[in-house]
């Protein structure tokens, strides 16, 4: 037994001495490269709370399923916001139906891990207004064709594993 506590205290020893390691090479790289900057960064603050939802839903399984929802809108508007601040905001104004499309994925996740056909009804809608708005926006039928499409295979798909 006190061989795999030390086996174990090795490897975290060296994840850990990994990741500073890394941590500190950014840290050198911003002196040169200017990136790390907290106006740019900011939304990285979204997967704080990110961190204690997984670790919940990894130690609970199924019982603590419902937080793949907030886990996936964070994350999803985390990657968002990282973009409009890269492109100082210039999107901002026809993206807008990207605040549809984290909680429909949330749903859409969640249907997934739990297999309840009656996620995939507010999925199906916060997706596909978010694909017709896109579709309104960019003057296309491209976003709700292939959300249609995407939307009937899951349908199909789900339908033959009953």
């Amino acid at each position: 037994m006190a061989d795999v506590n030390e086996k174990r205290t090795r490897v975290a020893a060296l994840a850990g001495g990994i990741v500073l390691a890394a941590v500190g090479i950014v840290f050198l790289l911003n002196n040169y490269y200017h990136f790390l900057d907290a106006e740019r960064l900011w939304p990285l603050f979204l997967l704080v709370p990110v961190i204690p939802l997984a670790v919940n839903w990894l130690s609970r399984g199924r019982e603590a399923a419902g937080s793949v929802v907030p886990i996936t809108i964070l994350t999803y508007y985390c990657g968002y916001f990282l973009w409009l601040t890269h492109t100082r905001w210039y999107g901002a104004g026809f993206t807008w139906p990207h605040y549809l499309v984290g909680p429909g994925l949330g749903f859409l996740f969640l249907y997934f891990i739990e297999r309840r056909p009656a996620l995939l009804a507010p999925a199906f809608i916060l997706l596909g207004l978010a694909a017709a708005f896109f579709g309104g926006i960019y003057g296309s039928s491209l976003p709700l064709g292939g959300f249609l499409i995407l939307a009937g295979i899951i349908l199909v798909l789900t339908s033959r594993r009953k």
